[in-house]
């Protein structure tokens, strides 16, 4: 899986993930992903929430989400991932 080049591409990936959930019709996925987004603050904390939504969605709705938007999700899960327990 291919890491983010940089801040700002992850954060749009984000977003295009957030619209793309919504056009599809996942908007609980949509909000608990914002929700999540919103908590990203620059510290682990921010950080952690963040992770716990993208959790959240995975193990409760991804079933009904597509391919493409289950892929992007498990991508910025793991970056988050690594962010949040980097050592």
């Amino acid at each position: 899986m291919r890491a983010f080049q940089s801040n700002e591409e992850f954060f749009q990936t984000v977003e295009a993930l957030i619209a793309s959930l919504e056009l599809a019709g996942n908007q609980r996925a949509a909000d608990e992903v914002r929700d999540g987004y919103r908590c990203l603050n620059g510290l682990t904390d921010g950080s952690a929430l963040f992770l716990e939504s993208l959790e959240r969605v995975q193990s409760t709705q991804s079933d009904g989400l597509s391919r493409e938007d289950r892929q992007t999700l498990e991508r910025l899960r793991a970056a988050v991932q690594r962010a949040v327990y980097r050592r």
